[in-house]
């Protein structure tokens, strides 16, 4: 045996180990999506729910980034969702946001959060009025309360409020301006009556999404966009793997030359 033939071995087991670990990252699926903004701390904003750079940036009442293991706002603590932390459009048929996440763990392979903070997937909307429109959220948050069926509850500033007051706490308002428990506000007007950093946010709702009423959508993930992470402070370290940048194996294709050489390689050790 040649030296050639011992290196041709490791680098076709390592391409085929590679595509084996990029499978497992790059799950898709059918899912519904719901919308929310109730200004609590972020699940995922706790230290140790998955392996990242660092948790989801919280907030402090003034908007300013707080410490990891500050309370969330929805339990008598200081930390909230960021403001930035909003819906936004790229152009017509393209928006980035954030999103509460639930994936089936037949997906994930058993993983919750730990498989899916501070990961993006690109949501394809297949119900009207959104057909041929795409966003692409980052989950900095969880979606425990349905898990019958994949969901992605879309951060959206009054779109769903609760009874928790966390808002009326955070930007020291009436929580009425926020809209009614489990709807939010019901015009683009009613947007002018939200603090001033979540209009935006608020009005996106009415125009680039339509005001939709819970679509549909397919889903898979996908590499986080910077504009996005930018405003979290988050990155999951397999997202270099889902890249095919965690080793040199993983930037090759599956072209019929390494099929083969794999397939020779085979071949070689059963003549041994």
């Amino acid at each position: 045996m040649t030296p050639q033939f011992f290196r041709n071995i490791a680098l076709s087991l390592e391409f085929f180990v590679a595509l084996a670990q990029c499978a497992n990252l790059n799950y898709s699926g059918e899912a519904v999506t719901t919308r929310f903004w109730d200004c609590c701390k972020p699940s995922c904003a706790w230290d140790g729910k998955a392996d990242v750079s660092k948790p989801v940036v919280s907030c402090s009442s003034d908007d300013k980034p707080t410490d990891a293991a500050a309370g969330t706002g929805c339990n008598g603590g200081l930390a909230f969702q960021c403001s930035n932390q909003q819906p936004w459009a790229v152009n017509d048929t393209l928006s980035y946001g954030f999103a509460g996440v639930f994936i089936t763990p037949d997906l994930t392979r058993g993983g919750i959060e730990g498989a899916w903070c501070c990961a993006c997937y690109q949501l394809d909307f297949t119900s009207e009025p959104l057909i041929g429109k795409s966003i692409i959220v980052q989950a900095s948050n969880t979606a425990y309360d349905l898990r019958s069926t994949n969901r992605f509850s879309l951060a959206i500033p009054g779109g769903n409020t609760t009874s928790t007051n966390a808002c009326a706490q955070q930007f020291g308002v009436s929580q009425s301006v926020f809209g009614n428990d489990m709807s939010g506000v019901s015009s683009k007007d009613d947007c002018q009556n939200l603090p001033e950093p979540l209009r935006d946010g608020c009005k996106w709702r009415f125009d680039w999404f339509k005001d939709a009423s819970y679509p549909s959508a397919k889903f898979k993930r996908v590499v986080c966009p910077s504009d996005i992470t930018a405003k979290t402070n988050c990155i999951r370290n397999d997202d270099k793997q889902l890249a095919g940048e965690k080793s040199s194996a993983a930037s090759l294709t599956p072209t019929t030359s390494v099929m083969s050489t794999f397939a020779a390689v085979l071949i070689g050790l059963l003549s041994i």
